[in-house]
């Protein structure tokens, strides 16, 4: 069982995500305000954040920083998820040591396949 904090202010897409993560078996917590996001990563220890990046006060390029710039928490793999799908967020994404990004809108088998395969790794 894979251990997955969602990040996002939409309430809708967070109960989406974990409906379709939680039918898989996966345990799942999440936070709607980005403020608190990475403290939860702390207190979590995920083994995965899904991680938007449209959020209000931080966003999610600067929340994967923090995350992977952390000694405690470098190791845990951050999937960005995000409507943006230009290729310079995609690049930010990365730049900020994101291990993978999915644009939105997201299809539940497509997402559960991404899931396994980056934990795979």
């Amino acid at each position: 069982m894979t251990k997955i904090l969602i990040v996002d202010d939409d309430a809708e897409t967070i109960k989406l995500l974990e409906s379709i993560l939680q039918l898989e078996g996966h345990e799942t917590d999440s936070v709607s305000e980005s403020k608190h996001a990475v403290h939860l990563v702390e207190s979590f220890m995920p083994d995965l954040v899904l991680l938007d990046i449209m959020m209000p006060e931080i966003n999610g390029i600067t929340i994967c920083k923090l995350i992977k710039s952390n000694q405690k928490t470098s190791h845990i793999k951050v999937m960005m998820v995000s409507a943006l799908s230009d290729d310079g967020t995609k690049r930010d994404s990365l730049n900020a040591g994101a291990d993978q990004f999915v644009t939105k809108p997201i299809l539940p088998r497509m997402l559960i396949q991404q899931v396994n395969d980056l934990m795979a790794k």
